[in-house]
């Protein structure tokens, strides 16, 4: 939007005709050197705008009414220091109240009018927690050119606009260039009408950090540049730690929105969670968000970032797999507390799309990915994640989450959006479906859950995602399991169950798989075939892939009266050196001989659990053996299973019955196995 500025006709002439070169004027500044005004943070009692008058030093008034009425004057100064970009910070409103404001520049006593009353307002914060509805819009990657998208919030109608990073492309830490495109940004038409009168904050991303896949180690010596462009441009109640980055948060009563610095930080210093790993937040910034997290008391909170919380799956280190310690610390940290209400947010892979971590922190975690708000799209990025609902590859798209407590339950609404009304997914989730129970200790929780009793399905909490497809035949026998029925394979005919879906968390930390089983054959002495109880996949189905973070089988030894119950394992190896990505390996054999009679023909339970050091194996509800993890760390993703045969379905099938098929997120004790077994008739 920009503002007419009045001219005499002889001045008109003299530019005409060039005897006066514009930027001599000391009281006019050229159109393209103007931004604003942008409305900032607000909050309940206070309010924060921004306005460039042009390339020129100048002091400015800020005057808030209310109904026609003046009740509030600010002055500040247009500084070269600053590029020229004023900022007003009014206090001692009133909380969900409507303010129009105009901007005058002053010259003496005179006062002369660069935004006028007329279109720009805003509206105090109602810092309600519930009986109040309020909505925001979220979007990612978004260049300096027209787009679609900010007409369709303005027709919305949002509360808050939040820039969720590459907002707008930058790519250098040249200061001179960073304020040119952050200004140029602003200046776009349609966001600098919405940003009148709507308050618009945000984070950062690499692209308006300063360079691709940028962090904190290869931006040294150009992030202070990038931020100071930042600081600028953008209207916030805090940057940061005031010094260095940009993380802060927003309070909209019903939500707060908490805007992660995942760039500035990262690989400048060791992690707070990990002391051998490099950070990604920082130590301030993880002090500040875990204090923030556990003081909070809005119904809902966001916890949004330019990067995505998963694995990208290509060359990059700039996501939350690179730092899975960081991300697990949290998420960790935020069901030890029983913070409810939390949903995560990130952009940046100019893909959309929603998963859902179930049980991650006590209750289902929503992921929300926005990307792009321009119209260049990344198919590649479209990948398999075990928690992935739903994607979109197309441009022009944003986010809005509306949380609503004018309801009995209280529920927040996330819908993916592009222009013209179009909305390609609605998400509504109950504010008491993201709570965690009080009463609820750190006992490991059962995640999955197959008894066979009557059919295939899922019995565990997470229910029929995880229901259990038989392939090739294998049937119910609905007596004589180890407890009701069980599921009888035929290793002739190729028989295994495949579950599509995983159950534990992404690179679990701790976990226990128990079973029974009664095999019919057992492999061969002196042979090479190897018979599969159960064993994970990589991407929810039948594959070679590797991803066998649980892996329990039996293969023939050079003993005749022995077989070997082997165990592998799937893990998480640290990066090898700075800015680079952590890798994935396999870990095993683990080999413990029992003898053939123990097994063949009778019905044995057995367990075992990881807990990211250690593999501890027991049949019959005694602890046979005990291996150590080479490399310590979690298992990496898990796509989902295979009961009665190994990662590719067929090949390695197990002949015999299978029951009461239990998967924990956590570590049974040994009492707890013992008792697991007991729990079956003899």
């Amino acid at each position: 939007m920009k503002h007419p500025v009045v001219i005499s006709k002889v001045v008109l002439l003299a530019l005409f005709t060039g005897l006066i070169p514009l930027t001599s004027l000391g009281g006019i500044a050229e159109a393209d050197e103007i931004v604003g005004p942008i409305v900032g943070t607000v909050e309940p009692t206070t309010a924060r705008i921004l306005y460039r008058p042009g390339k020129i030093e100048t002091k400015l008034q800020l005057t808030v009414l209310k109904d026609g009425q003046p009740i509030k004057k600010v002055t500040t100064t247009a500084t070269e220091a600053n590029d020229f970009v004023a900022k007003f910070e009014v206090t001692g409103l009133k909380p969900a109240t409507n303010y129009s404001y105009q901007i005058d520049e002053i010259r003496g006593s005179q006062k002369e009018s660069v935004a006028s009353e007329k279109d720009h307002t805003f509206t105090t914060v109602d810092p309600a927690r519930k009986g109040n509805r309020v909505s925001a819009s979220f979007v990612s990657c978004v260049d300096i050119e027209p787009n679609g998208i900010w007409n369709e919030m303005e027709k919305l109608g949002v509360d808050t606009v939040f820039l969720m990073g590459d907002t707008p492309y930058i790519d250098t830490s040249d200061l001179a260039i960073v304020r040119e495109k952050q200004r140029q940004f602003l200046q776009v038409s349609d966001l600098e009408k919405l940003a009148a009168h709507t308050p618009v904050v945000g984070t950062w991303d690499d692209h308006d950090f300063g360079l691709n896949n940028g962090n904190g180690l290869n931006m040294m010596n150009g992030k202070g540049k990038t931020r100071q462009g930042f600081v600028e441009y953008r209207a916030h109640s805090q940057y940061g730690n005031g010094t260095e980055g940009v993380y802060h948060k927003v309070d909209l009563g019903m939500m707060e929105v908490f805007l992660l610095d995942p760039r500035y930080f990262s690989q400048s210093e060791p992690s707070p969670v990990d002391p051998k790993q490099p950070t990604c937040f920082g130590a301030e910034q993880w002090d500040w968000l875990l204090k923030s997290l556990k003081e909070s008391k809005a119904p809902f909170k966001v916890l949004s970032m330019g990067a995505i919380w998963q694995d990208k799956k290509n060359r990059e280190t700039d996501d939350m797999f690179t730092y899975w310690y960081e991300r697990d610390a949290l998420l960790d940290f935020i069901k030890t507390e029983k913070i409810g209400g939390v949903v995560l947010l990130g952009g940046d892979i100019h893909v959309a799309r929603h998963l859902i971590r179930p049980q991650r922190v006590g209750y289902d975690l929503h992921d929300f990915i926005i990307s792009p708000g321009h119209t260049r799209t990344i198919t590649s990025l479209d990948v398999y994640h075990p928690s992935l609902e739903w994607s979109l590859v197309e441009g022009w798209q944003f986010l809005t989450l509306t949380a609503d407590g004018t309801t009995e339950n209280a529920k927040l609404i996330a819908e993916f959006r592009q222009p013209d009304g179009v909305v390609n997914r609605k998400i509504e989730i109950d504010l008491n479906e993201m709570t965690v129970d009080s009463d609820e200790d750190a006992a490991p929780e059962l995640r999955a859950h197959w008894n066979f009793d009557n059919g295939f399905k899922n019995e565990s909490p997470l229910g029929s995602r995880i229901d259990a497809t038989p392939v090739n035949g294998p049937t119910i026998n609905q007596q004589d399991g180890a407890l009701g029925g069980s599921v009888h394979f035929s290793r002739s005919k190729q028989q295994y169950l495949t579950v599509p879906r995983s159950f534990l968390d992404d690179n679990s930390a701790e976990h226990t798989v128990s079973m029974w089983f009664k095999p019919e054959t057992l492999p061969e002495h002196d042979s090479s075939s190897r018979s599969f109880l159960l064993e994970s996949t990589a991407e929810g189905e039948p594959s070679q892939t590797g991803a066998w973070n649980l892996s329990l089988g039996m293969r023939a030894t050079d003993q005749p009266d022995k077989i070997n119950l082997q165990l592998y394992t799937f893990t998480v190896k640290p990066a090898s050196k700075p800015e680079a990505a952590p890798t994935t390996g396999a870990q095993g054999p683990f080999n413990t001989l029992l003898d053939r009679e123990q097994l063949l023909g009778k019905w044995n339970h057995v367990a075992f659990t990881f807990d990211q050091k250690k593999l501890r194996l027991y049949v019959n509800g005694k602890q046979v053996s005990e291996h150590a993890v080479p490399i310590p760390g979690p298992a990496c993703e898990t796509g989902g299973l295979i009961i009665g045969g190994h990662r590719a379905g067929t090949g390695r099938n197990f002949d015999g019955w299978i029951d009461e098929v239990k998967i924990f997120q956590g570590r049974l004790s040994a009492d707890q196995i013992s008792e697991l077994r007991n729990e079956s008739k003899d």
